[in-house]
């Protein structure tokens, strides 16, 4: 997602008005037919208050709001189980629907990830730290998902 907000709608289409937007992007492809059939989770490696704001300018990927005023149809298989970005994890498991806190990386605060964040983010009051990966993980990632480190442009060390 090259935005997205508090209730996972995402834009992977422009920046500014759809009209004349300041930026193009990939276009909206398959994003909503995917959101509302398939679950889409959704990777972001620069988080930040322009990824993460407060109403998408276009909405492409459709996030939990957008599906509940449609109506019974989008809802049926919509779910967006996980947002991960380099600062922590979210999902939406709130009255609301809209994205929470479910950890932060190591070395990261909560503080930093509100800071961030360019909408009112659901803090729990305890989040926990994101659990390291396994040795097992760690070696199916760099033996056989990214045996060429091709993550190593998008995940700073």
């Amino acid at each position: 997602a090259s935005q997205i907000d508090r209730f996972g709608n995402q834009n992977i289409s422009c920046i500014g008005d759809w009209e004349q937007p300041a930026r193009q992007l990939l276009g909206v492809r398959g994003a909503p037919v995917n959101t509302l059939n398939n679950p889409v989770s959704y990777w972001i490696p620069r988080h930040s208050p322009r990824v993460f704001v407060e109403r998408v300018d276009m909405i492409c990927g459709v996030g939990h709001d957008s599906a509940r005023a449609a109506g019974p149809s989008a809802t049926r298989f919509h779910r967006i189980p996980r947002v991960v970005s380099d600062l922590g994890v979210f999902d939406f498991a709130t009255p609301d629907r809209s994205m929470r806190l479910v950890s932060v990386h190591p070395g990261v605060t909560v503080d930093r990830v509100r800071e961030a964040t360019g909408f009112a983010l659901t803090v729990p009051d305890d989040v926990p730290y994101t659990r390291a990966p396994s040795p097992a993980e760690l070696a199916l990632i760099r033996e056989v998902v990214d045996p060429d480190r091709t993550r190593d442009r998008e995940v700073r060390s």
